[in-house]
């Protein structure tokens, strides 16, 4: 059972067609039964909030999508433990303000006993309120910085210190000198990236310069020759898809051509659409979910798929609509751990996930542990755009940081 705020008249109609499997009493055609039809039992209700229009739409449109697949997919094969999931979603549009209305109308309205892959970079004025009401948060976009400040908060990847540090690691790697920032103004996230970012240059002995900027900015032409005159050879895009291929295309206007860097929640399909961004480099907090040849997510692709054809392949899904997809996913192994019915509670649901330790989400994940509070994987994932394609680093494999490594300030300040 879903419910989405935006697309609730969609459903309905799909819902109402009408396929011939027998007949009724009356000789009219009966509608065709699913495996959700056949679950009885009270649902599990869990909500969730989304930036999917304004600003961030052209990278977080199809989150609500993603969740409604997830969710149908989960009641498809029987549902948890019988009961059929309910995932409402609420699109803020990026906006603060409302967020905190959303994520309480899910909790006191809607009966939420957790949110569920909330991609969106407003967690900051809604937090107090869920650590308040004991409601977990699972999963999200790993990078924001609340998973690490917050016990209510359950990341489903590497966080941001991980990936922002392996990604300057990786530039020191390939010969960039000095590498350079430029971080989106609409989110405290990617504020977060230029700090983390610039202590990492520091331990690695790589030079650093960093700017934000707007998405509604009508060029970048300026930041492109700022980065240029400074002796930036290492150019780390840290915005939302769409911005980040207007900056390298700027860039490449005025034949500055430096090596492009991403990470995580700003990799998306629309990086195949530019030759811009050709041989960008990139670090993420889980497995590439670009690459179908690997068979867990081949197969959550297929699946996605099923219920809204073309969606994997879209100019919208990126790391962060599959992110909802993994939180999903974390959600059915602490439900399977919680022993959860429709009598749960928020707190039955947090003693199940304070029992999971080295969780892969069948190599979806780095090994996610949440015994200890405050633990967070230190493994990551690389990878490249050639060609119009994205390729996987390390053969798909995760990179795990080394004990040297972990002795930057970067992670002895965040722990």
């Amino acid at each position: 059972m879903v419910t989405s705020i935006r697309r609730r008249a969609a459903i309905a109609a799909v819902l109402g067609v009408l396929v011939v499997s027998g007949c009724s009493s009356g000789g009219e055609a009966a509608p065709a039964k699913t495996p959700a039809d056949t679950l009885t039992q009270a649902p599990i209700v869990v909500g969730t909030i989304c930036g999917c229009s304004g600003v961030s739409a052209p990278t977080h449109g199809r989150v609500d999508d993603v969740a409604q697949a997830w969710a149908s997919s989960v009641n498809d094969s029987g549902g948890i433990d019988g009961h059929p999931v309910k995932v409402i979603v609420k699109d803020i549009g990026q906006e603060p303000s409302k967020a905190l209305g959303a994520v309480k109308s899910l909790v006191e309205e809607e009966g939420a006993i957790a949110i569920v892959g909330a991609i969106t970079g407003t967690t900051g004025s809604w937090r107090q309120y869920v650590e308040e009401k004991g409601v977990p948060v699972l999963g999200g976009v790993p990078s924001d910085p609340t998973f690490l400040a917050s016990d209510m908060f359950f990341q489903g990847g590497s966080p941001n210190p991980v990936i922002t540090y392996g990604l300057v690691k990786l530039a020191k790697d390939k010969g960039t000198t000095k590498f350079g920032v430029v971080y989106c103004s609409e989110s405290p996230v990617c504020a977060d990236s230029d700090s983390l970012a610039q202590r990492s240059a520091a331990d690695l002995g790589v030079g650093y310069v960093s700017a934000k900027v707007a998405a509604a900015a009508p060029n970048y032409t300026a930041i492109c020759q700022t980065m240029k005159s400074e002796g930036v050879d290492g150019l780390f895009l840290a915005h939302i898809t769409s911005v980040d291929v207007r900056i390298a295309e700027d860039c490449h206007k005025i034949g500055y051509e430096p090596q492009f860097y991403s990470s995580a929640g700003a990799v998306g399909n629309e990086y195949l659409e530019s030759d811009a961004v050709e041989g960008l480099l990139f670090t993420q907090s889980n497995a590439p979910y670009y690459d179908p040849s690997v068979p867990v997510v081949g197969a959550a692709r297929e699946t996605i798929d099923s219920y809204f054809p073309g969606l994997t392949e879209s100019a919208q899904f990126s790391a962060v609509a599959f992110d909802t997809w993994i939180s999903g996913k974390m959600f059915e192994v602490a439900a399977a751990h919680a022993g959860l019915t429709s009598d749960s509670t928020s707190a039955d649901l947090l003693r199940g996930l304070r029992t999971i330790e080295n969780e892969t989400l069948d190599g979806l994940a780095p090994p996610l542990n949440f015994t200890e509070i405050g633990a967070y994987p230190t493994c990551y994932y690389t990878g490249e755009v050639t060609v119009r394609e994205m390729v996987p680093g390390n053969a798909a494999e995760a990179v795990c940081l080394d004990e040297k490594d972990l002795t930057s300030t970067v992670f002895t300040s965040a722990s």
